[in-house]
């Protein structure tokens, strides 16, 4: 069975417990992989295996070693983490597996970066077949209003209608900006008075206030900023990441050709501030931390090896790798 990723409540519990998910939206599947988690974790799913390159040899083994159950009555999800590139053995070697749809202690959640497939592929039809294929394709423009508003459900319906227009209209075809808005309003939502208005430009968007202060180079500020976001919600850490990146590719773009900072959607109040950042982080400087970002992106998600606070106090040290001289 395939569906798109707009509609995949209406599908998950109609299906196998295995699921692709694919496409060139990033969000997408990000989302998708979200709702399969909380969709099954209401189902007391309370375990979950995630499973990268490193140990697709052992895909088969950890699924009949999870199908039975633990000795505590829990349920597992395995995530299987396919990074592009063609679909290796081990993974279509799941539908091999005896009786491999009717285990009822496990969900297999394959989670690819493929932006395309051939639905007429021997292994596409035996995905068909077997599990729920999720295309989480690029979204329409009226697609991307339906989508806002229902990542808007935290607010009154007319508050929810007002900005999803104005963040469509802001960041129109850019998912991952219209995601990072609703991220904030969030976090504005559940620290303050529901009630109020938010303003886009309100001193209370600490995101935005820790752009503000690295390429103000006030180091003090930012991670004092840094600091309350782990004390108060940590878990909006992958939010900081993405500002930490939007800063380091701005920059990058701006030292290949200083126009390319308006071209991104720098407000022109902020490019003398970004200019100055640049002088002193150099594109030699700044180009490794690109990786570091990756890393940091990967560590925020737990798909990496290192602990909660060792992710914060990496991410305490770029923010004073960029802002000290």
């Amino acid at each position: 069975m395939i569906c798109d990723a707009t509609s995949i409540e209406k599908y998950i519990d109609k299906s196998p417990n295995i699921f692709f998910t694919y496409g060139p939206e990033i969000i997408l599947r990000n989302n998708t992989t979200d709702i399969i988690n909380n969709f099954f974790k209401q189902k007391n799913f309370t375990e979950r295996k995630i499973i990268t390159e490193n140990d697709f040899s052992k895909i088969e083994q950890i699924i009949v070693e999870n199908a039975g159950g633990s000795l505590f009555g829990s349920k597992t999800i395995i995530e299987i983490i396919h990074n592009g590139g063609k679909i290796p053995k081990e993974i279509m070697g799941i539908f091999d597996i005896n009786e491999i749809g009717k285990f009822e202690n496990i969900v297999i959640s394959i989670r690819s970066s493929i932006e395309k497939i051939n639905k007429s592929t021997k292994w596409v039809k035996l995905m068909d077949e077997h599990s729920l294929i999720i295309e989480c394709n690029k979204l329409k423009s009226y697609e991307e209003k339906i989508w806002i508003k229902n990542q808007l459900s935290f607010m009154e319906d007319s508050d929810a209608k007002e900005y999803t227009n104005r963040i469509s209209d802001i960041f129109s075809g850019n998912l991952v900006a219209q995601q990072n808005e609703i991220n904030i309003l969030k976090l504005i939502y559940s620290n303050g008075d529901n009630t109020e208005k938010i303003d886009f430009d309100s001193a209370e968007f600490l995101p935005y206030e820790l752009e503000d202060k690295i390429i103000e180079l006030n180091t003090k500020y930012a991670l004092r900023i840094a600091k309350s976001i782990k004390k108060n919600d940590e878990h909006y850490g992958p939010l900081l990441v993405w500002i930490l990146g939007k800063i380091i590719n701005t920059s990058i773009g701006g030292h290949q050709n200083k126009n390319n900072l308006e071209k991104a959607g720098i407000w022109r109040n902020k490019i003398p501030n970004y200019l100055n950042f640049m002088k002193h982080n150099s594109l030699k400087k700044i180009v490794p931390l690109q990786k570091k970002i990756f890393q940091l992106d990967l560590a925020s998600k737990g798909l990496s090896g290192i602990t909660k606070d060792q992710f914060w106090q990496e991410l305490d040290n770029m923010i004073i790798d960029l802002t000290s001289n």
